[in-house]
């Protein structure tokens, strides 16, 4: 009587071929990246769209101070941008007395969110004292963000310096996108350094272009990098750094962000009262 015959023959004689087939993939993938993408050089020249055409200048002054230019200052309907500002001011990073992270969601899971950051002032800055810094791709005219395009060169990275007032405004009520804010719970000589060194690398990144990467480069990276490399290992490698609309979670875990602080940002809320309710007396 014959042997059955070998089930597992024609399963195992397929793999050879399916390992050539992904390995000869791959090899095509790092050749294609190689010739197309690795040779694009970032640049600072070209037709920009009008929301990340201006780029923010940095001044140290001899005394401390910093001094922002072209700080943006829009302002919003539901329906347009209704006024389209920009202006100056010194700020002096030991009058930092706050520090606040916003959220922008961009899935239904929780995952991918838009992130930034809110310094607070002390109330001698009057109506400037609310600064935000937002990091973003620097689109062409023509351009869409894209999560892809955004691992393939495509964008170079800005970064927005603006009034709160700004960029809630912007996306909440012109956009119809809520937001999330959270104060952070950030020793003040810390937020001091930090404000400094993103004020550094404002000034680095408007004489030196970079690339924009989503998973390696995207907005809350590279806060957590200025974070780090104000006060090294405040922020250990972790998967937010990539699933960005964990952040939360984690810096609450390192107790740097108050949950109970916590405000969601919507259009009814913006219908009700300004980013920033007045206090009574």
């Amino acid at each position: 009587m014959s042997a059955p015959p070998n089930s597992s023959a024609p399963s195992r004689s397929r793999w050879p071929r399916v390992r050539r087939v992904v390995g000869g993939s791959t090899a095509l993938m790092v050749l294609g990246y190689l010739v197309l993408v690795a040779p694009r050089r970032p640049s600072l020249d070209r037709e920009w769209d009008e929301d990340v055409a201006v780029l923010a200048g940095v001044v140290q002054r001899p005394d401390g101070r910093i001094a922002l230019t072209d700080v943006r200052d829009w302002t919003y309907t539901r329906d347009s941008i209704t006024a389209k500002r920009y202006f100056d001011r010194d700020y002096r990073p030991d009058d930092v007395v706050g520090m606040w992270l916003y959220e922008q969601a961009l899935d239904g899971v929780g995952l991918i969110a838009h992130t930034f950051l809110v310094f607070e002032f002390d109330d001698s800055y009057g109506d400037d004292r609310w600064l935000g810094l937002s990091v973003e791709t620097r689109r062409e005219s023509h351009e869409e963000y894209s999560i892809v395009r955004g691992m393939l060169r495509e964008f170079e990275v800005t970064h927005i310096w603006a009034k709160e007032a700004d960029l809630v405004r912007r996306r909440v009520e012109y956009l119809d996108y809520p937001l999330r804010r959270y104060r952070l719970d950030i020793p003040v000589e810390y937020q001091a350094r930090i404000f400094a060194k993103m004020t550094a690398e404002t000034d680095a990144l408007s004489q030196s272009p970079r690339w924009y990467h989503t998973a390696l480069h995207n907005c809350t990276s590279s806060l957590i990098r200025y974070v780090n490399e104000s006060e090294p290992d405040a922020i250990p490698l972790h998967y937010s750094y990539v699933f960005t609309g964990k952040i939360d979670e984690y810096l609450e875990r390192l107790g740097y962000l108050d949950r109970g602080s916590a405000e969601d940002i919507t259009r009814d809320f913006l219908a009700d009262s300004d980013v920033r309710p007045a206090v009574a007396p």
